[in-house]
């Protein structure tokens, strides 16, 4: 542990980026996915094609993100364990997300006609979709083990700080669906459907090859030993993973919500609107995958220092992090303004969704640096643990946003829809902010 805090002490930038570097890498290779598919189904000769992925992916993203707390709240256990030197701990904290993570799994499958109707429910997409959709989900929903896996792998290997391996898993992930849709759609003519199939396919190689991660970054020992242990798998021993989770977990809801709305009020609007809204939201991912990079490196840095009980190298990293962050925020923000109507050309030839798509790229090129401190300090709270307070700030946040939405949606159209995204995500960094100071005072004494 001495060696590393030397490291952090000559060169803090170094190791910031040796964790966001790989992190932007691969988390951006997911919105260059996201390229590929909207790209095949854009040039499809009817918007209900792409309309149909882009109401299916919002109902995937509230059923995944919903359990996205098994990758946060596993990273931020695993980084304080890590920072103690504490490899068993490690080791039966991935194991007892995994197994949650699976547990899980069975219940979405069980559930998978409810959670149709539900989404049809809360997303109200044109009746023009609904079959396409349904060809898209009842594929897809079988890659539901291997997506909650992989979350709880992934949460280990940020909290370990193996950035590459993590990029690794990534990469691998995002290009196997890149290439399998390609396939299925141009090669096959599956259309919507072989999106969905080579989606599926992807996540179960991924969590095939995060297997093998796991099993050669914490070695077959430790995992059998944590495997043995009763205490592995004592609810007692499982209380500070559930407590954490049931946090994150309603704090994920809301988001998930949140950000479901802006598909839902897109469709309000009518299927050119439906369409011109999964355009952008290609943009969103590459915002929020790419600007996360950092916060991965301050769950993993501050994390490390949390567990520590070292308040003066959290508060460092926080500062560290923050920095390069926003200085990547006005970078994104250059880019989008220099090159976004090239990017919303290359996605759609529909000339009617390319409008609608223009009109609201000027707000949505100014996100990164209104949103940047949000995802920051979503790093910083996973670090700590402190899934109370991501749940308080996130919960006047979006109070906030609802009053945002009907009247900027209402007076502005799709322009004013993304407005009232952009007010959501400051107010989120805002809300944050505030709140901050709580998470010092709580920094355990070190023994």
């Amino acid at each position: 542990m001495t060696g590393q805090a030397g490291a952090a002490e000559n060169s803090p930038d170094k190791r910031i980026w040796a964790i966001a570097g790989p992190a932007i890498l691969a988390n951006s290779s997911t919105p260059l996915v996201g390229l590929v598919d909207t790209w095949v189904i854009g040039h499809m000769p009817s918007a209900v094609h792409l309309a149909a992925v882009g109401v299916g992916a919002a109902i995937f993203s509230f059923i995944f993100w919903a359990v996205g707390f098994l990758r946060m709240s596993t990273t931020g256990l695993v980084a304080q364990a890590h920072g103690r030197g504490d490899i068993g701990l490690v080791a039966r904290t991935v194991l007892r997300s995994a197994s949650l993570g699976i547990v899980i799994a069975l219940g979405i499958l069980i559930l998978q006609v409810w959670l149709f109707q539900a989404g049809l429910a809360a997303l109200e997409p044109p009746e023009s979709t609904k079959t396409l959709l349904a060809d898209y989900f009842y594929i897809r929903i079988w890659s539901a083990p291997a997506v909650l896996f992989v979350y709880a792998l992934n949460g280990y290997l940020i909290g370990t700080a193996q950035a590459k391996a993590a990029l690794w898993l990534q990469l691998l992930l995002n290009i196997t669906n890149g290439v399998l849709n390609l396939i299925f759609v141009l090669g096959l003519g599956m259309g919507v459907a072989g999106i969905a199939l080579g989606s599926l396919i992807a996540e179960w190689v991924a969590a095939a090859f995060g297997l093998y991660l796991l099993l050669k970054g914490l070695g077959r020992t430790p995992l059998l030993e944590a495997l043995r242990m009763a205490q592995t798998w004592q609810p007692s021993r499982m209380k500070k993973l559930l407590g954490t989770n049931s946090y994150i977990f309603v704090r994920t809801l809301i988001l998930i919500v949140a950000l479901s709305l802006i598909t839902r009020e897109a469709a309000k609007l009518g299927e050119v609107a439906l369409a011109a809204t999964q355009i952008l939201n290609v943009f969103f991912l590459l915002i929020s995958l790419g600007l996360d990079g950092f916060a991965f490196a301050a769950e993993a840095l501050a994390g490390g220092a949390y567990g520590r009980g070292d308040i003066a190298r959290f508060r460092f990293w926080v500062k560290r992090t923050m920095a390069w962050a926003g200085a990547a925020a006005v970078l994104y923000t250059l880019a989008f303004f220099m090159f976004g109507e090239n990017l919303v050309s290359l996605l759609t030839s529909i000339v009617p969704v390319r409008l609608a798509a223009n009109e609201a790229l000027l707000i949505v090129a100014v996100m990164p640096v209104f949103s940047v401190w949000c995802y920051q300090f979503d790093g910083i709270f996973i670090g700590a643990t402190a899934g109370r307070g991501m749940l308080v700030t996130v919960s006047a946040a979006f109070a906030v946003y609802l009053v945002a939405l009907n009247y900027f949606t209402a007076t502005m159209g799709l322009q004013g829809l993304w407005i009232a995204v952009v007010i959501f995500m400051l107010a989120r960094g805002a809300a944050q902010a505030l709140y901050y100071p709580l998470i010092e005072r709580k920094i355990p004494n070190p023994e």
